[in-house]
């Protein structure tokens, strides 16, 4: 016992006995949490609490099921490319970059041109699919003589019937000489019925969809008095040619594509993860049932 009560009466060995407890107890108390499962995402009462606090603030209510949900896709969304971001780095030298990791691998996620190439007959086959769509509206080209209804009598009618007469007596007659002053043309081209209601009105169009073409006719009542007409032209609605609508089309096809293709994409990144939702013990916001990946 002397012999140790000497040692350990040292100055240098009490000093090594003091580093090795301090050395120790400093490795209890900085012990490395577990590794976390880089295949998890959680998404834990506190995200969940802060998604339904936030949503109530904003507009005043709770949020539905299905505004719940919608915000915990977004959320695990984000966390599926900040994380794929990690992966190739693009998480580098960016002080805000776990947005723009997510607009970077959206990028990247873009289709090629290949892809946004429509074969042989899909954009024929897009075309009957959604044909209502692109269907042609029925048109109209007409001239008119227009007559006041706050006329005497029965407000402009005679006056448009005596007109009428001079007209199909002489159907190159000047008829700004005939009628009252207005701002409605006096010639209206090839257009719209919807178009042309919004002008004058929907009972209007449905007597010039009626009428016959190239001779004058009427009186027609509109909101702002009677007309004399004479149609033109019509053209009636019909399924559209995909010459007449290509372009139209093309870019419908492309931006539906390239929503399939990032959604895919996407879809076959969240794969690689298992996305839990940690409801809290007091319910603070509706069930619902998130999306797990495959």
């Amino acid at each position: 016992m002397s012999v140790l009560r000497k040692v350990f009466s040292e100055p240098l060995v009490q000093f090594l006995c003091l580093g090795v407890v301090v050395f120790g107890l400093y490795s209890v108390m900085h012990r490395s949490p577990p590794a976390e499962d880089k295949g998890v995402i959680e998404v834990g009462e506190g995200q969940l609490a802060q998604m339904f606090e936030t949503f109530s603030k904003t507009w005043q209510r709770p949020p539905t099921e299905a505004e719940l949900k919608g915000l915990i896709d977004g959320y695990v969304k984000e966390e599926v490319f900040y994380r794929e971001g990690q992966k190739i780095g693009l998480d580098q030298n960016d002080t805000v970059f776990r947005r723009r990791m997510q607009q970077k691998m959206e990028f990247l996620l873009e289709p090629s041109a290949e892809q946004l190439t429509p074969k042989p007959g899909e954009l024929e086959d897009y075309l009957k699919a959604h044909e209502d769509k692109y269907r042609r509206p029925p048109q109209l080209a007409f001239r008119q003589v227009f007559f006041k209804s706050d006329r005497p009598g029965d407000g402009g009618e005679t006056a448009a019937t005596a007109a009428l007469k001079v007209l199909r007596g002489a159907p190159e007659a000047d008829v700004t000489s005939l009628g009252d002053t207005t701002l409605l043309p006096i010639r209206v081209d090839l257009t719209d019925a919807d178009v042309i209601a919004t002008s004058f009105d929907e009972g209007f169009v449905k007597e010039l969809s009626s009428a016959p073409a190239g001779q004058w006719f009427g009186p027609v009542r509109s909101q702002y008095g009677v007309h004399l007409v004479l149609v033109e032209e019509s053209v009636k609605a019909g399924a559209p040619s995909l010459d007449g609508v290509k372009a139209a089309v093309r870019l419908d096809w492309e931006s539906e594509r390239r929503r399939e293709i990032a959604e895919r994409r996407y879809d076959e990144m969240k794969r690689q993860y298992e996305v839990r939702v940690l409801r809290p013990t007091d319910t603070v916001a509706p069930a619902v049932e998130i999306s797990e990946a495959r």
